[in-house]
């Protein structure tokens, strides 16, 4: 993943940017594995797919002060929140990377999706890269995160997983 591929996710999430790092992390999960050339390995962690090259990325942007990161204090913890820095947008428009559109649609639903069906999702959607099974790669991934496979929450997660799967860019 290089700069302006980050920057151009980040322009589509727009002026309220992209909350969590678990949300940047699974939507640019699911944009390579609906055929964006995004380049960035993948393991398996405790929250789902999980990219080193997406971190590394995102905190070289961050400390080159081209994209701002945030932090408030939840209940749970420390939320971040990342979005282009003033002037990045200008950089962008003048060194735009066109093989991404087609992928726009994908990344702003994805953006807004919910974090647990983004977490799920792409953690069945991994399984599911195992396997070649979707029923499989559900439970599978449901026990690795020890939630009900039956579950409505799970359901819409594997149908968030096939329909990336399904994604054409158009």
């Amino acid at each position: 993943m290089n700069r302006l591929q980050l920057a151009t996710i980040l322009s589509w999430a727009g002026e309220s940017g992209v909350q969590g790092r678990k949300r940047l992390q699974k939507v640019i999960y699911f944009l390579q594995q609906a055929g964006c050339n995004l380049n960035c390995a993948y393991t398996l962690h405790h929250f789902g797919p999980y990219s080193r090259d997406v971190a590394d990325a995102c905190d070289e942007m961050v400390a080159a002060r081209l994209i701002d990161e945030t932090t408030s204090s939840q209940d749970w913890g420390i939320q971040y929140s990342y979005k282009l820095a003033p002037g990045t947008q200008a950089l962008l428009d003048r060194a735009a990377d066109q093989s991404m559109d087609p992928y726009r649609t994908l990344a702003t639903t994805l953006i807004s999706q919910d974090l647990w069906q983004l977490e799920l999702g792409s953690t069945i959607h991994f399984f599911y890269g195992q396997t070649g099974d979707w029923e499989r790669a559900l439970e599978e991934a449901c026990a690795f995160k020890k939630v009900s496979a039956s579950d409505d929450r799970s359901q819409k997660a594997l149908a968030l997983a096939r329909r990336v799967l399904e994604y054409t860019g158009n």
